[in-house]
């Protein structure tokens, strides 16, 4: 999920939009392989009427937490995030000497997340936040981070409450905030975790790509496959899902949680003549989405970058702010008012939808067949949400 490539999203959003739009024109109106809904459940219901036009995730599970995209300018988990105006380049992990006889409670408190967790599991070479600073370039961009791995957690982990983590070995007492925590679980599922993942649509990144390919590969999410995914995740199983919510270069992959569809015209007659082949109805629908935001310290739409980014010590499920975004499409069903295929109208639409597959915390081996043990964080995880059940939230029967 993270991509190299940048380009200034303002100065180039018009361009991209409007060759988005003549893309989405030329490509073929029924999704292919690669952006086929059953890419994430072969057995999703496709009749339109069957379908619900409202659904939002269960409330049950306290899943759909906001949290910081831990931005790589600040050092990502590495930011010793309670200390205003912290460098983590300025800075370097503490001493195992430090921190058993120096260090005052208020000081380990004030820890990066990154050092609580291998004081915890006793490295005291202090490892991730070693390689952040090996692997984080100087210049990188506000927008790059770990939304993909803060995305994943939201949506399959009981958001976590502070605790005081009791370390048997060292005696000591390392107070683990809930952004700590979810910090934590992003860069686990980010960084180390190798699961699969599933795919909804291709992400096109390049300006070359985007400008010249007009083979439908930069059309991002088909429409079609969209909305049986929304309707069949959001209204129908109660489930939220991972998407990287427009089409622009820079990527922002969020939860999301809501969906609200309504019908703007029915036509049966004067179809399309680039229908899809089949095709005896098309339905115009407008979709309102409602996603989770990063947390930030200023109510100031332009100001999303990583100089707002505001993790909180508490959790902020009951009182955090949610954004809306809207799509509009077109919907072609056959005889049997089956989706078959469709188009884009608005030029704001997913890049990609994208499932992780769930892994627990655990010992991962790398390329190297090196031994990195996080089955710790499985223990605080535990610890943090009272032994709530993890993985994709389930709505229980009344």
């Amino acid at each position: 999920m993270a991509f190299e490539q940048y380009l200034n999203k303002t100065a180039l959003s018009l361009i991209i939009l409007s060759t988005l739009s003549s893309a989405s024109a030329m490509a073929e109106r029924k999704w292919d392989q690669g952006n086929s809904p059953s890419n994430f459940d072969p057995s999703y219901i496709k009749d339109f009427y069957a379908l619900p036009t409202s659904g939002e995730m269960t409330k049950e599970g306290k899943r759909g937490w906001a949290d910081s995209y831990w931005p790589r300018t600040r050092g990502g988990i590495a930011d010793r995030w309670q200390i205003p105006g912290y460098q983590y380049r300025e800075d370097k992990p503490p001493t195992q000497s430090q921190v058993l006889f120096q260090m005052s409670q208020a000081q380990i408190d004030r820890l990066s997340p990154a050092e609580k967790f291998d004081i915890i599991r006793g490295r005291w070479d202090f490892p991730i936040a070693t390689e952040i600073r090996k692997k984080y370039k100087d210049n990188e961009k506000d927008w790059r981070g770990l939304c993909n791995g803060w995305t994943h957690a939201s949506l399959n982990y009981p958001e976590p409450k502070p605790i005081i983590y009791k370390d048997p070995v060292s005696g000591l007492n390392v107070p683990l905030g809930s952004a700590d925590i979810k910090g934590l679980l992003a860069h686990f599922h980010a960084a180390v975790d190798k699961s699969n993942a599933k795919f909804i649509g291709r992400s096109c990144r390049t300006l070359s790509r985007v400008l010249l390919n007009f083979n439908g590969a930069c059309s991002d999410v088909h429409p079609a496959a969209f909305h049986i995914m929304m309707a069949n995740e959001l209204g129908m199983k109660k489930q939220g899902f991972a998407a990287d919510r427009d089409p622009s270069i820079q990527v922002w992959n969020q939860p999301f949680v809501k969906f609200e569809s309504r019908i703007d015209a029915i036509k049966t007659n004067d179809l399309s003549k680039d229908a899809t082949e089949g095709t005896k109805k098309e339905i115009t629908i407008t979709s309102t989405l409602t996603y989770v935001n990063e947390l930030y310290d200023s109510d100031v739409p332009t100001e999303e970058t990583s100089e707002h980014v505001a993790p909180s010590y508490f959790p902020v499920l009951a009182s955090q702010k949610y954004k809306t975004i809207e799509y509009q499409y077109v919907l072609e069903l056959n005889k049997n008012n089956r989706i078959i295929g469709g188009e884009w109208i608005s030029g704001m639409r997913p890049d990609l939808i994208w499932k992780q597959n769930f892994k627990l915390p655990g010992i991962i081996i790398d390329d190297e067949g090196k031994k990195d043990d996080w089955s710790k964080l499985a223990e605080i995880v535990k610890l943090a949400t009272d032994g709530l059940p993890i993985g994709p939230a389930i709505e229980t029967a009344n």
